[in-house]
């Protein structure tokens, strides 16, 4: 039997202010060529699992073995592993200068990942999919024996989740071991998995035998019925007539129009790079369109990005969400009442969280108290980017309550994303930044309209 490239035995790991272990007694063995599926709820231990593997995190008891020579580890946000100051430099940084093929390499990296475009561009400033193509690349250049993968297809249109798996499954096939995160629904992908469930191993087998409990249900009954169009006559929350944007001589938005009634949540779809977040940001008055007109029926507008985390500046989850709430003027001896009220209303128990510092949670965890912020602060009109990337099942019905509580309190939400399964459940008319979609991709009860 061939050695395994990772043992853990019974791995143990804490963070500091949670009460019970990130990780508690899980054991595993990576072997060469595998591909095991890691999933479970948000907040349940997956990342914590992959960053032990990687040898970023130390053990508080257990222990592991490692014979692989090379680990490369994608993480959740592609932008915690993006350092240099031009795509090109940050490629050129994942391969060793004395390597003899490093220009060959890097030469091939750019055009399998589709980075020629961007080379010169800040990887910051990239779209949400450009990162983690350009995160992928780094990771493919490494040639790892192990590849640790922590919701790689997150951020991905349907091309770009078929170019990573198409990467992954190359890697797989010459011997390299797949580890790969995922709340649920990637875990057919893999031939061996293992559920968290509160830092332990509650499953470990065959993909075909993981519990329900295990899966993320990312259909319709995550989300809660499709929702009615706003009652005509509705005055309008959000206004673009003619809008025009451009980073330097890249155009993005030409002469967009679009109106979102009180009442209302809308669906933006588009790819990766097609300006659903640059859209988001001109709407809520974050940047200013180069033409066109944008007008805001209420001042109170709200913009959640695609990692709202990185908002995140506070102490404890708190002091986080009672920040807006003293900028809006609420009450001090109001504020504690609130910020736990919308915790709660998030799926978080106040109890355990409230005093907690958010950089210590999940990334699930993370984005619901970035909800739990949206919520306190009713805001006349939500803008929400990618919002259901990284959540579990739970999470997105938590979503599904956020966008209705908005709407239901006479507010407007706009959502962008690339999968549209999502924002059939969400909104209720859809506008695409794309061409005209062929005719199976866009199922034909679905309100659409290109802009």
């Amino acid at each position: 039997m061939t050695a395994p490239l990772i043992s853990l035995r019974d791995a143990v790991v804490s963070y500091q202010a949670q009460a019970r272990p990130a990780l508690d007694g899980v054991s595993i063995d990576i072997a060469p060529g595998s591909w095991t599926a890691v999933s479970g709820a948000n907040g349940s231990g997956k990342s914590t699992l992959l960053a032990v593997l990687a040898g970023l995190l130390p053990l508080r008891a257990g222990g592991m073995e490692r014979a692989a020579r090379r680990v490369a580890m994608l993480m959740q946000d592609p932008d915690d592993q993006l350092v240099a100051s031009s795509v090109a430099h940050e490629l050129e940084l994942s391969v060793d200068p004395a390597e003899p093929s490093r220009a060959v390499r890097i030469a091939e990296a750019t055009e399998r990942f589709d980075l020629a475009p961007v080379l010169e561009r800040n990887p910051h400033r990239l779209s949400g999919g450009e990162k983690q193509r350009l995160a992928m690349a780094t990771v493919w250049l490494e040639n790892p024996d192990v590849l640790l993968l922590d919701e790689p297809l997150a951020y991905l249109d349907a091309e770009n989740r078929s170019r990573v798996l198409g990467f992954v499954r190359e890697l797989n096939a010459a011997g390299a071991a797949v580890v790969w995160a995922t709340p649920g629904e990637d875990v057919a992908l893999a031939r061996d998995a293992i559920v968290l469930e509160d830092g332990r191993a509650c499953y470990q087998g065959p993909p075909a035998g993981v519990p329900a409990g295990g899966v993320v249900d990312a259909g319709p009954a995550a989300n809660g019925a499709a929702r009615p169009a706003a009652a005509p006559g509705s005055p309008a929350a959000l206004q673009m007539q003619g809008v025009t944007f451009a980073y330097g001589d890249v155009p993005v938005l030409s002469d967009l129009n679009l109106e979102v009634a009180v009442g209302e949540c809308v669906g933006v779809f588009g790819p990766n790079s097609s300006g659903k977040s640059t859209l988001l940001l001109v709407a809520g008055g974050a940047m200013r369109p180069a033409a066109g007109r944008v007008v805001r029926a209420g001042s109170a507008a709200l913009y959640l990005p695609q990692s709202p985390e990185r908002l995140f500046f506070a102490e404890t989850v708190r002091e986080e969400i009672a920040f807006g709430l003293r900028r809006r003027g609420i009450a001090a001896a109001d504020i504690e009442g609130r910020a736990a009220e919308s915790l709660g209303a998030c799926g978080l128990d106040p109890a355990g969280f409230l005093d907690r510092s958010p950089f210590q949670l999940s990334f699930g965890e993370m984005r619901r108290v970035a909800f739990a912020i949206a919520h306190s602060l009713s805001p006349a009109l939500l803008l929400l980017d990618e919002p259901a990337s990284c959540l579990d099942a739970s999470g997105r019905r938590v979503l599904r309550t956020l966008i209705d509580g908005c709407v239901a309190a006479g507010g407007a939400a706009v959502v962008a994303s690339h999968d549209m399964t999502h924002l059939q459940g969400v909104g209720g008319r859809i506008v695409s930044l794309t061409q005209p979609q062929p005719a199976d991709s866009i199922p034909a009860n679905t309100p659409t309209r290109r802009l």
